[in-house]
């Protein structure tokens, strides 16, 4: 079945000049981490042109009302705006996909303006010293005022009082959502990522005589997503896909990814033809991880009976007086 989702735009006009405001609402500040610790099934389908369908099923425990949910470990590629949550007894109100992640760098550039311990070792006994220092500047280089005078660099290491609310160590979709229940429920996270991609690829060995070959057929999978899949159920779409315009609703690709995913066979890396489409299925669970590239054998024939041949192609030309 094909779900379409409609996105639509309300505006209000005021009838009067007094508009009434609305309700403030009390702020649930309590963040419930999920992990891939919560991950029941993972499928994953690649198409062509740098194109996947991801569909992430985890079983979390929410508390009722409002509250955010912080999906950890989904694809640093992500489209945010094709991410779809479905649940039971959940509604989304917001989402933000945090991609600003945990290094040293972004760690000083959150904290100019602000206050870090500099500790400095003496060059001869090695005694280290802290002194409090105020970071100025982090653009082509980490400027620092360290008690009445000005240092750039790093003369020493920094230690910081802690991690800003905003940097993440992993890619994660963070959503204002509102439960209904307290217990644990299943969920399914559906979203189109880029940097994952294959390609099939085949070696044939002909016999001494030249009447047989052997040929084998592999899928090469390259994986530069940001994530790892574990255990994922591998589909493989073959056919240039229409890839999604402004002016097309992103949910119809999802939908016409789910359809063929719905399609495949169980057993083996079955083909199936659908419209222009082949659809390649892997018949048990692969893990994809992350900057990998992975050989999945595709097909296999010995002993295939050949016939050699000499063909000259030849212009018009060629048999002109």
């Amino acid at each position: 079945m094909i779900h379409t989702i409609c996105l639509c735009l309300l505006i209000l006009l005021p009838l009067t000049a007094v508009s009434a405001m609305p309700e403030k609402t009390e702020k649930n500040s309590e963040e419930i981490v999920s992990s891939l610790d919560d991950q029941d099934s993972v499928a994953v389908t690649i198409y062509n042109q740098d194109l996947a369908l991801v569909r992430d099923a985890r079983k979390i425990s929410l508390k009722p009302g409002r509250q955010t949910l912080a999906f950890r470990e989904v694809s640093a590629k992500i489209r945010p705006q094709t991410a779809l949550l479905a649940a039971p007894g959940l509604r989304v109100l917001e989402q933000n996909f945090e991609y600003d992640l945990l290094t040293p760098q972004s760690l000083l550039e959150k904290y100019v303006g602000q206050k870090v311990t500099l500790v400095k070792s003496h060059p001869t006994t090695g005694e280290e010293t802290e002194q409090e220092a105020t970071v100025l500047s982090n653009g082509s280089g980490t400027v620092l005022r360290v008690g009445d005078h000005i240092e750039s660099g790093i003369p020493g290491r920094l230690i910081f009082p802690s991690v800003p609310e905003n940097l993440r160590d992993r890619p994660t979709l963070t959503m204002l959502v509102e439960s209904k229940t307290t217990e644990a429920q299943p969920v399914v996270l559906s979203y189109l990522t880029g940097g994952l991609s294959w390609q099939a690829d085949y070696v044939a060995e002909l016999n001494a005589d030249d009447t047989a070959l052997d040929l084998n057929g592999w899928v090469t999978l390259k994986n530069e997503s940001g994530a790892t899949y574990e255990n994922a159920q591998l589909k493989l779409v073959a056919g240039d896909v229409n890839r999604v315009t402004e002016r097309m609703q992103p949910t119809r690709m999802m939908a016409r990814g789910a359809v063929l995913a719905e399609s495949a066979m169980d057993t083996g890396m079955a083909e199936e033809s659908m419209f222009e489409y082949h659809l390649y299925t892997l018949g048990r669970p692969t893990t994809i991880k992350e900057k990998q590239s992975k050989q999945v054998a595709l097909m296999q024939a010995d002993s295939v009976q050949v016939k050699k041949e000499f063909v000259l192609n030849g212009q018009n030309y060629y048999y002109t007086n």
